[in-house]
């Protein structure tokens, strides 16, 4: 009877350890939410804010569209201090738009479209590049980011 003692009192034990962390999870992932939702890519369908950028994935490149109408090819162009909405999508397979530094990561899937809006403050020349395996050339989706 003591060694069924012993065991109930260990698996109380593990279940209240493992029940305070997987609260502590979720509470944490909810403030990080709340705190930070305009960072996070979502569905085209709400208002764009600032200057909207068109951003096509395609097999191995990016396209940057301004609203000018110009277009550039693995090169975008910002200007510190003014809030860009990324509208992005893809010609053909899944890619991932990854800009560390403005904490962008955002899927380019194609028929789809998603967007993100953030506002560069630090001028400087950054990387970009694409972190989902889109096949054999993979690794030239690459480019820079020229914030002036």
């Amino acid at each position: 009877m003591k060694k069924l003692e012993n065991k109930t009192k260990a698996e109380v034990v593990w279940i209240v350890a493992v029940l305070t962390i997987l609260v502590w999870a979720a509470v944490s992932n909810a403030a990080y939410l709340h705190d930070n939702s305009s960072s996070i890519a979502n569905p085209v369908g709400g208002n764009p804010q600032g200057v909207v950028i068109n951003v096509t994935g395609y097999q191995w490149a990016w396209t940057f569209t301004y609203p000018n109408g110009t277009s550039s090819i693995d090169n975008l162009s910002l200007k510190a201090g003014t809030t860009y909405t990324l509208v992005i999508t893809s010609k053909d397979v899944i890619h991932d738009l990854y800009i560390p530094e403005f904490g962008v990561n955002v899927y380019a899937v194609a028929g789809h479209t998603n967007q993100i809006t953030f506002t560069p403050t630090k001028a400087g020349t950054y990387i970009f590049e694409c972190v989902e395996y889109c096949g054999e050339y993979h690794y030239e989706m690459r480019g820079t980011v020229t914030v002036t």
